[in-house]
């Protein structure tokens, strides 16, 4: 019997991963404590286990009675005196419990309570190491493609990449190399459970920390990230020291640094953006790669105005240049070419100026308030067909009276 003791506890000890004398120190715990379940919580119960042999030796405190209710903790004067030939009535003695009395089932039913705790002492293990990584980068194995999610293998356990959280330009095969930011560590009654995700903003930092000493050193600092993952992101830095620069560090010599980060991102564009302290400084970077004339701070908005050919590029595809942007200096953000801008102010001027002023003969001018017209926004607001009608002329002197008031209203 000691044999297959001392085979089962080097057996679990290699299997579980853990010191021999942890196993011995959680059995005896699990003798102990079917001592007390046998013969009362009040037994006070000794054990001593050998890993090398196995042996087992179980000590029970017994206190001498005349006559024994409880075997656990009570033993007669006559058994008394084969521990001690000067015990007496009323003295404790420390007497061994027999193997044989202890019994297979015993010992067997305190392995497999070893085995219960050293399942969850594993599994807290893994818990705890894990939950140091969240936050981090991990790298693992594609295991199983499923339709939901992916089950990565990061060794002593298996942690899951949803649908959501991945990129749509990955390609996953299985047996594969995978990277991808721990998000979130849960503790369950089968173990922890891991989720990955190669969609949150923070694994484009770590990404780039990886990548760019700077960073890491602490010279270059991030300040936002904006990510639309799988198709565009766009990165805010600033340097603590004014000769490194920011931009250029994070893109690396021949776009070394950032190509290394975009294709760990399959594909995904970043654009990295020099923070600003000034907001209108800012919205214009943010904004790359399309060329800004300028920006006006309309009450929580920021109107940028664009040259008319770089107005798709200021936009982006579906909005989302723009869209990134906003989301990065963290404000609103309309955009307006040129054209359109001038338009705009001109229309505002016009507001302001009236028929008066404008200097139109007698009877255009009564004409034109006949019709409703208080002032050039009015007219220049007016269709081309309507106002021929009311001022009963033709569509090139129409079009001159209109160019001739916009000039009236610029000089104004």
């Amino acid at each position: 019997m000691n044999k297959d003791i001392a085979n089962l506890i080097v057996q679990i000890a290699r299997i579980r991963n853990v010191d021999i004398t942890y196993v011995c120190e959680t059995l005896r715990a699990s003798i102990v404590t079917g001592l007390k379940r046998r013969f009362g919580v009040e037994t006070e119960a000794d054990v001593e286990i050998s890993p090398e042999t196995g042996e087992i030796r179980v000590y029970l405190a017994k206190q001498v009675v005349e006559r024994v209710d409880n075997p656990g903790q009570q033993i007669t004067l006559e058994d008394a005196l084969r521990y001690g030939p000067s015990a007496q009535v009323g003295d404790v003695v420390r007497a061994e419990l027999p193997l044989d009395e202890l019994g297979r089932i015993a010992i067997r039913k305190a392995s497999d309570e070893l085995l219960l705790k050293l399942r969850e002492a594993e599994r807290t293990k893994l818990y705890d190491e894990f939950s140091k990584k969240k936050g981090e980068i991990v790298t693992g194995t594609v295991q199983k493609i499923g339709r939901e999610e992916i089950i990565v293998n990061l060794g002593l356990i298996e942690a899951m990449l949803s649908n959501r959280e991945q990129l749509k330009s990955d390609h996953y095969r299985q047996g594969l190399p995978i990277k991808a930011y721990v998000h979130r560590v849960e503790k369950t009654p089968i173990g922890p459970r891991v989720y990955l995700s190669r969609t949150h903003p923070e694994f484009l930092k770590k990404l780039l920390v990886r990548e760019v000493p700077e960073i890491k050193e602490g010279v270059v600092e991030i300040k936002g990230i904006a990510r639309s993952p799988g198709f565009r992101s766009k990165v805010a830095v600033t340097s603590l020291d004014e000769k490194v620069d920011p931009v250029g560090a994070c893109v690396g010599y021949r776009k070394s640094r950032i190509e290394n980060v975009i294709k760990e991102l399959s594909g995904e564009k970043v654009d990295i953006v020099q923070w600003s302290r000034d907001p209108q400084i800012y919205v214009a970077r943010a904004l790359g790669p399309a060329k800004v004339s300028e920006v006006i701070k309309e009450g929580e908005t920021y109107v940028v105005v664009v040259p008319d050919a770089e107005f798709s590029i200021a936009i982006g595809k579906k909005g989302q240049n723009v869209w990134l942007a906003s989301l990065l200096v963290q404000t609103k953000i309309e955009v307006l070419k040129e054209s359109d801008y001038r338009n705009r102010a001109l229309m505002n001027r016009a507001s302001k100026v009236t028929i008066d002023q404008l200097e139109l003969d007698d009877d255009l001018r009564k004409r034109l308030e006949a019709a409703g017209m208080k002032n050039a926004f009015d007219i220049l607001n007016t269709t081309p067909e309507e106002l021929t009608r009311t001022t009963e002329k033709t569509a090139e002197a129409v079009e001159e009276l209109k160019l001739a008031i916009r000039d009236r209203v610029w000089a104004s």
